[in-house]
This record gives structure tokens, sequence and C-alpha cells, in this order.
């Protein structure tokens, strides 16, 4: 398994609503349309900061994940956002 994570910051004055619904019916859907996708969690954090994690079956799912989805913030909330993300992908060596 592996995993995409991504980190981003919100601008202020920004609706939180509005971002989550962005995310809900662009960037969810485009995941879970990438053949090994296992699961997705978004994580609204202190300060305006989001988290996303992301489970593939394998690294090129992973990785393809932020390609896609690099592209879809660009576009969509990148007016919205602080700044770019965060991006890591990674083998998931632990979990329960």
């Amino acid at each position: 398994m592996y995993a995409s994570i991504r980190k981003g910051l919100i601008k202020p004055g920004v609706e939180v609503a509005e971002v989550v619904s962005l995310i809900n019916t662009g960037a969810l859907p485009i995941l879970s349309s990438i053949p090994g996708f296992v699961t997705a969690y978004v994580v609204h954090g202190d300060n305006d900061t989001f988290g996303a994690i992301s489970i593939f079956a394998d690294r090129a799912a992973a990785e393809q994940s932020n390609t896609l989805i690099l592209d879809w913030l660009r576009q969509n909330l990148g007016p919205m956002l602080a700044g770019p993300p965060e991006v890591m992908v990674g083998e998931v060596v632990a979990h329960q």
C-alpha cells in the first residue's frame, strides 16, 4: 500500500464550507476514479490548514493522484490557498 499526503493552508477570509464542497464534488471523484484507489481522508486542521491522505494499492497510482490533484488544486482552489500544497508519496509501513 502507498499513501499520497498533501497539506495546504486556506487564505484568511475564504469560507471553509466552499472549500469542502469543492473537494467533495471535484477532488474526491478524481481520486476514486484512479485504478488502485483504496480510500481518502481530508482533515480540516487548526488555523485553516487542510490535510489529505489518500491510500492506493501501488506507488504508480499514488503518484498519479498527485499529478491529477495538484492540477485540479491549481485550477479550482488556487486563489483560495495561501501557497502551493506540501506533497509526499510513500509506502505505508505500519497500520492497524
